[in-house]
């Protein structure tokens, strides 16, 4: 192939954005539940580590449930309790009114959902028109709850049913730390609409929706997330070869699913590395291949580990190093594994992987086994204790 074709050949791998259309793989699973779920009315809430593809499983769904009216927001950049307040009135007016009508008409309407805050119909950036709520109209808990009970009431007068996803729901509490009461006031009564909480930060999600002394505690059905299988990714990577003409062997493959962990974002990022040296000429059964791409993507984010690693204290350093090193099977908390690894004692290393899972540097699974959060930091965290870091 000449290298005039070969600057034609579009990567076909797709991570660090919303995924849809082909480059969704398989959650087959997931996606009947998630339909379940909505279709019963049932809220639920779903915790996975950062780029996992919790939102765009949600996504995907909502393009697929029929009978539902369904909403998505994403809290990660709501800076305040008026911002929130602000953006969840626009993103409701966007998708609950027919802007095609009469503005007069829809204005007559937003007064009858939102009697005391008396919103305003402006234009949006890309010139359609839109529903905003003045500072000075949100000052206490009345105001708020009744923006929270607005999808309610509007459902119940349409009789339609309302499905709202809240993604990084983490940020509520730091957003205001009054309003997951107010929140939990207002749904808690709602019979014609159903929520999706969505979180990558593991210990504050538990908090929320774990925790007895929390407004949400039961509240809502917990949904687990679990890896992608081998078979499905494996399958999925060779057929975005093959599509592309490029070909890549099974050793090869498999490298990509051991070293990503079957991580959706990884698998895809890793992918696409491995995709770039190969349509450029690379050899994949050169000896050391599978650890030239590998290392090429510790190299590109060595600045950013060594920097988190440096912030980090003794014992932190030491569980993060032995937790990236050891084999699955075996415990922690072993005397043999705190010999090796200069461990504390065990109540000091309970404590720092409480600190560690608080930073998102590792995750607790389903079987509560402890695993580095970023398969590219565990690479480069066993690098470092061997002293193989150029």
């Amino acid at each position: 192939m000449q290298p005039s074709e070969i600057s034609k050949i579009k990567n076909p791998f797709k991570f660090g954005s919303i995924i849809d259309g082909d480059n969704f793989c398989n959650r087959v699973e997931e996606l009947r539940i998630i339909k379940q779920y909505v279709f019963d009315n049932y809220s639920f809430w779903l915790y996975s580590p950062r780029r996992f593809g919790k939102s765009s499983l949600i996504k995907r769904a909502f393009e697929e449930i029929e009978g539902t009216k369904t909403i998505f927001i994403d809290l990660y950049n709501v800076k305040s309790l008026y911002d929130f307040a602000k953006k969840y009135s626009e993103i409701l007016s966007e998708n609950l009114f027919d802007w095609k009508h009469e503005l007069k008409a829809i204005s007559k309407n937003l007064s009858k959902y939102f009697t005391n805050l008396h919103p305003i119909v402006t234009l949006n950036a890309e010139g359609f028109p839109s529903m905003t709520i003045e500072k000075k109209q949100i000052d206490n808990q009345i105001d708020i709850e009744q923006l929270l009970n607005m999808p309610e009431f509007f459902a119940k007068d349409k009789g339609i049913k309302i499905c709202i996803a809240f993604d990084e729901f983490q940020e509520i509490e730091r957003i205001d730390p009054f309003i997951i009461n107010w929140m939990r006031t207002a749904f808690q009564n709602h019979k014609n609409v159903s929520y999706i909480f969505l979180g990558s930060k593991q210990s504050l999600m538990h908090s929320i929706f774990a925790s007895t002394n929390s407004p949400f505690y039961e509240f809502a059905v917990k949904m687990d997330l679990s890896e992608i299988s081998e078979k499905d990714l494996r399958k999925f990577i060779k057929e975005k070869f093959k599509k592309s003409n490029i070909s890549i062997n099974n050793d090869t493959i498999t490298e990509i699913l051991e070293k990503s962990e079957l991580h959706p974002h990884f698998t895809q990022y890793f992918a696409s590395v491995v995709f770039d040296l190969l349509r450029y000429g690379e050899d994949e059964n050169e000896k050391y291949f599978n650890q030239g791409w590998m290392n090429k993507i510790i190299n590109s984010q060595s600045i950013i580990f060594q920097t988190i690693y440096d912030q980090l204290s003794s014992n932190q350093r030491r569980v993060l190093t032995a937790i990236a090193i050891i084999d699955n099977d075996v415990a922690l908390f072993a005397d043999s594994t705190r010999r090796e690894y200069e461990l504390p004692i065990s109540s000091s290393i309970s404590v720092t992987l409480g600190a560690l899972i608080k930073k998102s540097l590792i995750y607790k699974t389903t079987d509560n086994k402890y695993k580095v959060d970023n398969p590219v930091l565990k690479e480069w965290l066993r690098q470092l204790n061997y002293g193989l870091l150029s």
